[in-house]
């Protein structure tokens, strides 16, 4: 066996073992978020979208149920609130633009 077939060998076991922990993560996902059981599970876009919308939901409730205002986590201080929140606004608004664009005039 020569040195590059082995080296090949090698690289071609950590990408399975890395696709195969990658799989495993997205099967733990899919078991966290709530969604319609179907026969079949869910694909991988799928789960991270449903996954994304779960977290702006719960965001949105937390949002609603603090008055807009994140609550400082503890031991990270109130930056981190200020930032999650900054960086949810703009989500909010990059996401509005994307379902309602704007129609351009000439």
């Amino acid at each position: 066996m020569t040195d590059r077939h082995l080296r090949r060998l090698e690289s071609n076991e950590r990408e399975r073992q890395r696709m195969h922990k990658l799989n495993n993560a997205f099967q733990a996902l899919r078991e966290v978020i709530p969604h319609v059981r179907a026969e079949n599970k869910l694909s991988k876009i799928e789960t991270l979208t449903l996954a994304k919308n779960y977290i702006k939901s719960l965001t949105s409730i937390i949002l609603n149920m603090s008055n807009g205002h994140f609550p400082a986590a503890e031991g990270m201080g109130g930056a981190w609130g200020s930032k999650l929140c900054q960086h949810y606004q703009q989500q909010y608004v990059d996401d509005d633009h994307e379902e309602h664009p704007q129609k351009h005039t000439t």
